[in-house]
């Protein structure tokens, strides 16, 4: 259990004033993307309304805070240019404080689910608390968390491609099915652009994953010829070194490069001391 208490030691629960000097940023902040549209727009409700939901704080030292839930609210209010905040003092360990800044920003304004992901998998890693736990206090079932966390394993360009897109978490689930980064990008243009529906991207997903894979062609792999090129005549002037007798030389043409290497039988190296 959480034990609630003030700052200044009312009642139990009771929120109470602190300096908004006093309160530093928490560890754990579950919103990525907070817009300064947003914050002002907060700033001007608390202007005509007052802070109608306290920030929730813990201590950290004396007559110091921590702020655990209310990000966007603290920022109102120091845009304001307010000297004090209603908040609620929280005696609790790191685990629980990301905890309850999580089931906050979900209770209070709706997360990005990708959002939701990097922060349940910041808990997991950084905390002794099980999967099954965690998604019971977030009232979520194993599995539904399970999936969530698997959106992860997508590219920081694929995911930021789903962000901007508005695309779905079932949207994104259907990625999974590909490992292929440009692959997945190009189906997210396309179900941005199309506004396809989660089963009709999953049939192109589908379709993108049965498609045999491409060879890698030898103009992939040796991007440059010259490198090819130098190769070989490395390998010419070492057999030369050691005594056998070798010429070569290299005609490029507008579609192949003929590298043309020349080395002497026992009849060619008996003529050649003729000769000479």
């Amino acid at each position: 259990m959480l034990k609630v208490q003030s700052a200044t030691s009312p009642a139990r629960g009771v929120p109470t004033r602190v300096p908004v000097a006093n309160i530093r940023p928490g560890r754990s902040r579950p919103r990525r993307d907070i817009s300064p549209e947003s914050i002002a727009q907060l700033a001007e409700s608390i202007r005509l309304h007052g802070l109608i939901s306290p920030l929730v704080l813990r201590e950290a030292g004396k007559g110091r805070y921590e702020l655990i839930a209310g990000e966007r609210r603290l920022r109102a209010l120091k845009l304001l240019g307010r000297q004090w905040a209603e908040a609620t003092v929280l005696s609790c360990g790191d685990c629980d404080c990301a905890l309850i800044a999580l089931v906050e920003n979900l209770q209070r304004e709706e997360l990005h689910f990708l959002d939701v992901a990097a922060a349940c998998r910041s808990i997991l890693d950084a905390y002794p608390i099980t999967q099954d736990r965690l998604a019971a206090s977030l009232s979520l079932s194993p599995s539904a968390l399970a999936n969530r966390l698997r959106l992860l394993k997508l590219s920081d360009k694929v995911q930021q491609a789903v962000r901007e897109g508005g695309l779905s978490e079932r949207h994104a689930r259907a990625l999974l099915k590909l490992t292929d980064e440009a692959a997945q990008l190009a189906l997210v243009s396309l179900a941005v652009e199309k506004r396809l529906s989660v089963k009709q991207l999953e049939a192109c997903v589908d379709h993108e994953a049965a498609r045999p894979p491409k060879r890698r062609s030898v103009s992939h792999v040796l991007r440059d010829n010259r490198i090819v090129i130098n190769a070989l005549m490395d390998t010419v002037r070492q057999l030369s070194r050691i005594g056998v007798p070798v010429k070569s030389r290299v005609e490029e043409g507008s579609d192949y490069i003929d590298v043309i290497v020349r080395i002497a039988t026992a009849q060619g190296r008996r003529t050649g001391e003729e000769e000479k």
